[in-house]
């Protein structure tokens, strides 16, 4: 079972397997009897694949998510504000090249939330930038004072990864 936004230290965990004492413990005379227990088994492990695989916020803090590798938190900037951006654990492609396994590309959010749930759309309007060609810098126009930066990572189709993949930053732009 492939699934899109599986990061690659989960691909092991999201694999069925049975172990030897479940298989000790199945009355080898009763077939059906194993058949349930085998699919009693398999539902339990695509429903732990399905949190684990959908869930890159489950993985270490320090080995995956997306970072700003510039300008750094409350800085004071001028407009346009140069972002250079970060993801670690996924791999940065263009939406263009449709679902690809442990991929995805980074979108800006303007003074709006902190993160978009797991699997949440990512809006198309002003407040929601999209670098679908698999950028890794932007250029934002900001009007001046205070503004908060969400960057949130998600797949082809626009779906975010979730608060694991996303980091907020403030910056002061200048007048």
């Amino acid at each position: 079972m492939a699934l899109s936004c599986q990061p690659p230290c989960l691909r092991r965990a999201c694999q069925p397997r049975r172990s030897a004492t479940v298989r000790a413990q199945l009355p080898s005379s009763d077939a059906a009897a194993a058949a349930l227990r085998r699919a009693s088994g398999c539902a339990v492990t695509l429903a732990a694949s399905a949190l684990l695989c959908c869930s890159p916020a489950l993985a270490s803090r320090s080995d995956y998510g997306v970072y700003f590798v510039s300008p750094a938190e409350g800085a004071t900037v001028a407009s346009p504000v140069l972002l250079k951006l970060g993801v670690k654990g996924l791999e940065v492609r263009p939406a263009a090249e449709g679902l690809v396994e442990g991929s995805g590309h980074h979108h800006v959010l303007i003074d709006g939330p902190n993160f978009v749930k797991p699997g949440g759309d990512i809006p198309f309007d002003a407040t929601h930038v999209h670098l679908g060609k698999g950028q890794t810098e932007a250029s934002l126009a900001l009007a001046p004072g205070r503004h908060t930066l969400t960057l949130q990572f998600a797949n082809a189709n626009h779906k975010s990864f979730g608060r694991g993949y996303a980091k907020v930053l403030h910056v002061n732009v200048t007048p």
